[in-house]
Formats: C-alpha cells, structure tokens, sequence
C-alpha cells in the first residue's frame, strides 16, 4: 500500500520570521487515486496541511489551526509540479502566512489562526 503523503523538500531558506522552501509534488501520493483518478490534483486540504506541518516542523509553529483566513485556491497543484512555499509566522497575531508559488504564477495562498503551542 501506498503510504505517501507529504512533499519532496529540495531546499530550504530561513529568515527571521519564515522560510522559503523548494517542493516537488510526488507522483505517488495517497491523494491523487480518490482525487480525481482521471487527472489527478492535490486538494486544497492538503495544501493546508502541508503549510502546517512543515511550519512546525521548520518554524517550531503549532501544528494545529484554530481559523482559516483569506484562503484563495488561484491554480491546480498537479504530480510533478514544482512549487516554492513561502511560510511567515506573525508572532504578534498567531497566525502563520502562506503561500505556494512557482515563477509568476500562484497555486494558492492563505492565513492561518494558529491554536497556542501546548
């Protein structure tokens, strides 16, 4: 059985509050066979999971989201794509700032309301 649900990571840039990561979107993730079999595409769920995961992971965020704001799905994520994630963590506000692009074009993007860290 096929066990794969994350992104391939290439690289990784840090800044102060964020990072900037280089994804590939594999071509056998658990997703794509109920996800459209004929023309498979990552879900916008997915999408958000991911910024998540990988904020907590890489930014020490919490990996839960309380809210969801200004989410905009722009453009299919499809496998083999490449995409840039740009995560920013605003302290502040607790809420993490993302955004999946490659070039000119955007995939999609959003603001999430983080729960505390426990």
């Amino acid at each position: 059985m096929n066990t794969r649900t994350a992104p391939m990571i290439l690289d990784e840039r840090r800044d102060d509050d964020g990072c900037t990561l280089q994804l590939v979107v594999p071509m056998d993730l658990d997703y794509f066979p109920g996800h459209f079999p004929q023309a498979p595409v990552l879900p916008g769920a997915a999408q958000v999971a991911w910024a998540l995961q990988l904020a907590a992971s890489h930014l020490g965020t919490s990996p839960q989201c309380r809210e969801m704001e200004a989410l905009k799905f722009q453009r299919l994520l499809r496998p083999g794509d490449r995409a840039t994630l740009t995560l920013r963590h605003d302290r502040v506000r607790g809420k993490l700032h993302f955004a999946y692009r490659e070039g000119e074009v955007t995939y999609s993007s959003g603001r999430l309301v983080l729960e505390p860290r426990v």
